[in-house]
């Protein structure tokens, strides 16, 4: 939301600072994302005077000008020709720095001289003044005054507002905010006389839907003017981000600004009678809207008509046949009341994004509706000649929140100290609460119509601590040690994973849950998706770490490295599962060339490497493994990847869910080791797990290590038989309380030789 420090001046008198305003503010929730300026604020941009000019000598769409300014006189070369002689103009000397950033330096243009530039109203800054040419001033400005101080200057926000604040989406919720905040004093709302009481409505309402618009009220206002607003007010609208219409549009926009109601103004004799009726689409009508786009409207949607049809897609925007133009005499004000969640709905369901919608959707406080109306009849009546026929309401507005008990034992527990009572009494009354009971306990308290997002009492205590600041909290809260829970172990787990994984040089990727097309497992489908690309929740993660790795291949990263833990959707039996995955990556290079060693690919033994790595410290179930697999370069050409992929995919959710076991300590050992080698020969069909089961059998208590370091083949079976092959193993000895002796150990070395001899297996000797 864009916010003119001008315009919100009329609701608060500010304090402080405009940067300590900013602070606060953003610290209490309401972030401001940037602010700014508008208008020179450079005092070498100074007011002068044309005294004189000709045309350049060497171009014939450049003048030479002598403009000016107290003490001296300045040549310019311009490119203007909407001024003369004796005008006041905005001249920007050498080294000023203009809005946009330029600097002016002193120039030869065409071989003359210029001692710097005079401006346009878009160079100075200043949104919404366009010019043929220069930006000509008052003629009683001062001469030698920074432009700064002639032109009528401000200061935009862009405000980021959380959904659960719809109250800050106009300028008297963000004045109540600065005010709640200490940064000032909110002033009285510029309300003038009541209106005059006025004949009921002449036309007839008629709610269709009363459960989507409960409350709806027409205004019928004759002998309107329309015409271009005031520029103060156009001025303040564009300050808001709006573009300036007719001053019957304009006064609904500065209405909505001003107290976050959406209004809306129909010219009248598009109503025949004046009946108007609220009511659900019917299958096939259209609309033709404001912005000249046909809407095929859907039972669903809401819609405000005449007995011609369609005149507005209710909450969302009007419609082009009833828009208010040059020739309209009357008006047919509407102010209402929609459910929030049908509007968000209909506006999606039509890509269509107002600030009408961006209200209603977020839910427009009931409370400000009449007094939202009557701002807008009474600024039509005063700014446009028109005058009120009559105006009713239908329905009724939703009821008011319920109050909630604030108890003093829920704000200790909450932040960790109770502040004082006459503290929490006067941040809550700040906020608009009124307090209706008291006593030891805690307090009751009642809450406006405009915060609806305040419905329990630790929504209160969110509010003392936000009002308080953060600083203010103690830095240790006394409210206990919580229990490990089944979510923290899993939590752990997940992280353990991510650091040990990054430590060895993979790269996590988070990427969309979504597939656009059904995966091969039962796959479930979205009924409203964002678009064609969304369709589908994905399945498993392999396909989506794929797509990132086209996308870096495509910029050039050779050596990929990738993992993603997340979930994916299932629907067995007809329930739809989510299920936790692992999945990794490997393409492309995994050694760049240096002078010690050449540059190497990733092959399948890198990913069956890291699986063995994650098996054994991380104890992963080997059923876990969804996949270990290689994608061919001919197959990953497809997704333009020249380089064979290698995939690595875990089911976690049973792994994640085993119980925690207990951590033993082993102390660093004392005594020394002993090694043996050893080497076995055996068919090409002996795998090393056999091996590693034969040792095992004899359970040596002094055994710390079993360790394949080599694997020999003889092609010429000069000194191994064909099919046959030599493994070599490294035995490691130790003992925790003792050294070991040769003898010990040679003892436990020959048990070893005569369990793998039994198997029918040879040993090679040195």
């Amino acid at each position: 939301m864009k916010i003119s420090w001008q315009w919100l001046s009329q609701y608060c008198e500010c304090t402080v600072p405009v940067e300590e305003a900013v602070d606060r503010l953003t610290m209490s929730g309401l972030e401001v994302t940037h602010w700014r300026r508008r208008g020179p604020e450079d005092p070498r941009i100074v007011v002068a005077e044309v005294v004189d000019w000709k045309p350049h000598p060497g171009a014939d769409r450049l003048r030479l000008v002598r403009v000016r300014i107290p003490g001296r006189e300045v040549n310019v070369v311009c490119g203007a020709a909407n001024f003369d002689r004796g005008d006041r103009v905005a001249l920007a000397l050498v080294g000023a720095v203009l809005p946009g950033g330029l600097e002016i330096a002193r120039r030869r243009i065409r071989g003359e001289d210029s001692e710097g530039m005079l401006c346009s109203a878009e160079e100075l800054g200043l949104e919404g003044k366009t010019s043929d040419g220069i930006l000509l001033l008052p003629a009683d400005s001062e001469l030698g005054a920074s432009v700064g101080a002639v032109l009528p200057t401000d200061i935009e926000w862009i405000v980021e507002v959380t959904p659960n604040r719809p109250d800050l989406l106009s300028y008297l919720g963000v004045a109540r905010e600065l005010a709640a905040l200490g940064c000032g004093r909110l002033l009285p709302f510029p309300w003038s006389d009541s209106l005059s009481v006025a004949e009921p409505f002449p036309g007839r309402v008629l709610l269709g839907a009363p459960d989507v618009a409960p409350w709806y009220s027409a205004a019928l206002l004759e002998g309107i003017e329309v015409k271009p607003s005031p520029p103060w007010l156009q001025e303040r609208l564009r300050g808001s981000g709006a573009r300036p219409i007719n001053i019957v549009v304009d006064v609904t926009n500065f209405v909505l600004f001003e107290l976050g109601e959406p209004l809306h103004a129909f010219d009248a004799d598009a109503f025949p009678s004046w009946d108007v009726t609220v009511r659900r689409a019917m299958a096939g009508e259209r609309l033709v809207t404001l912005a000249d786009q046909e809407v095929v409207l859907d039972p669903a949607d809401l819609v405000i008509a005449s007995k011609r049809g369609p005149e507005a897609l209710a909450g969302v925007i009007g419609g082009k046949r009833s828009a208010v133009s040059e020739k309209t005499g009357r008006v047919l004000l509407e102010c209402a009341w929609f459910r929030p969640t049908e509007i968000r709905a209909t506006a999606r369901r039509h890509s269509l994004s107002t600030e009408a919608s961006y209200r209603f959707e977020r839910r427009v406080d009931p409370g400000i509706v009449w007094l939202a109306q009557e701002r807008a009849i009474q600024l039509l009546c005063q700014w446009a000649g028109a005058k009120l026929v009559g105006t009713s309401a239908f329905g009724a507005l939703p009821l008011g929140a319920t109050p909630i008990w604030l108890q003093a034992r829920t704000v200790e527990r909450l932040c960790g100290e109770l502040p004082p009572a006459e503290e929490v009494e006067g941040i809550l009354e700040r906020l608009g609460l009124q307090l209706a009971e008291k006593n030891e306990k805690g307090w009751l308290w009642n809450v406006p119509s405009y915060r609806g997002d305040l419905e329990g009492e630790a929504d209160l205590v969110e509010e003392i601590v936000r009002m308080r600041g953060l600083a203010a909290l103690p830095s240790r809260v006394s409210v206990g040690w919580a229990r490990k829970s089944r979510d923290d172990h899993r939590w752990d787990r997940r992280e353990a994973v991510r650091s040990a994984l990054a430590a060895r040089g993979w790269q996590e990727c988070i990427s969309l849950p979504f597939a656009a097309t059904e995966p091969v497992e039962i796959g479930v489908e979205l009924s409203n998706p964002a678009n064609v690309d969304f369709r589908f929740l994905r399945s498993q993660l392999g396909d989506g770490l794929i797509e990132i790795a086209r996308t870096n291949w495509a910029k050039g990263n050779r050596s990929l490295r990738l993992f993603e833990l997340g979930r994916v959707v299932h629907r067995r039996r007809g329930r739809v599962e989510e299920r936790e995955r692992l999945a990794i990556l490997a393409a492309g290079k995994a050694q760049e060339a240096h002078w010690l060693a050449g540059e190497r690919d990733f092959d399948f033994y890198d990913l069956k490497g890291l699986a063995d790595f994650l098996e054994n410290v991380f104890a992963i179930p080997r059923e876990a493994r969804v996949r270990l697999e290689s994608i061919s370069r001919e197959v990953s050409a497809r997704r333009e990847i020249d380089a064979e992929l290698f995939l690595l995919e875990y089911d976690l959710e049973s792994w994640l869910s085993q119980k925690e076991g207990k951590t033993v300590f082993r102390p660093l050992p004392i005594y020394p080791p002993i090694r043996r080698d050893i080497a076995v020969v055996v068919d090409e069909a002996v795998t090393h797990a056999e091996i590693c089961r034969v040792v095992e059998s004899i359970r040596l208590s002094c055994l710390e290590e079993f360790r394949l370091f080599d694997l020999f083949r003889d092609p010429s079976a000069a000194r191994l038989p064909a099919g046959k092959k030599s493994l070599a193993y490294a035995l490691t000895f130790r003992s925790p309380d003792r050294t070991l002796t040769d003898k010990e150990v040679n003892g436990w070395l020959a048990d070893v030789r005569t369990a793998l001899r039994s198997q029918g297996w040879s040993l090679r000797e040195a």
